[in-house]
C-alpha cells in the first residue's frame, strides 16, 4: 500500500496525486484511531462511538472520493458494500450470540468494511482472517498459560485493528484505478 500511495503521490496527475493524498491522510487517521481505540478496548473492553462515528464519516469523506478520483466508481461502492456486510455479519453474531462481540466490534466492522473495500474483497478477507486468528491465537495462549478460561472476555477490537492494518498494508492497491 506504501508503495501504491507513493506512485499516486509521484504520478504527476493531479488527480492521482489528490488521490493518494487522501489515502495518505486516511491512512494517518487509520493509525491514531486505531492506537486510541486498542488502548480502550484492553484497558476499559469498550469502542467509544465520540472516536467510532467521527472516524466512520472521516472515512468516507476520504474514500468514497479516492475512489472516484481514480475513476473507479465501483471501488466505492465496494467499500459500502464491504462496509454493510462486514458490519451486518457482526451484528448477526452480536444477535444471536450478545456474549461474543460488543456493539463497538460491530460499528467498528463498518468502518474497517470501508478501508478494505476500498481495496478489494481480498483485503477484506484477509482483513477477517488475520483479526479472527490472531484473536484466537491469543485466546488460545491465555488458556494454555493458565491465565485465562474459557469466560475470559478478551477485547476483540485491537485484533480487528492489527488484522486490518496488516491486510492493508499488504495490499498493493491492484483493485483501484
Amino acid at each position: 500500500m506504501i508503495a501504491f500511495i507513493t506512485e499516486l503521490l509521484s504520478s504527476g496527475s493531479l488527480g492521482q496525486a489528490l488521490a493518494g493524498l487522501l489515502l495518505l491522510v486516511g491512512g494517518v487517521v487509520f493509525v491514531v484511531c486505531a492506537i486510541s481505540l486498542s488502548f480502550i478496548d484492553l484497558r476499559e473492553h469498550r469502542l467509544p462511538n465520540r472516536i467510532i462515528y467521527p472516524w466512520a464519516a472521516i472515512a468516507l469523506g476520504l474514500l468514497m472520493p479516492t475512489a472516484l478520483l481514480l475513476g473507479d466508481p465501483f471501488a466505492a461502492l465496494r467499500a459500502l458494500a464491504a462496509a454493510l456486510i462486514w458490519g451486518g455479519l457482526f451484528l448477526l453474531v452480536r444477535l444471536i450470540a450478545p456474549p461474543a462481540l460488543g456493539m463497538g466490534d460491530v460499528k467498528l466492522a463498518v468502518v474497517l468494511g470501508l478501508y478494505t473495500g476500498l481495496l478489494g474483497w481480498d483485503t477484506v478477507l484477509a482483513a477477517v482472517v488475520v483479526s479472527f486468528l490472531l484473536g484466537g491465537l491469543v485466546s488460545a495462549g491465555l488458556l494454555v498459560s493458565g491465565r485465562g478460561t474459557a469466560r475470559t472476555a478478551v477485547p476483540f477490537g485491537p485484533f480487528l485493528l492489527v488484522g486490518t492494518a496488516v491486510a492493508l498494508m499488504l495490499s498493493g492497491g491492484d483493485s483501484l484505478g
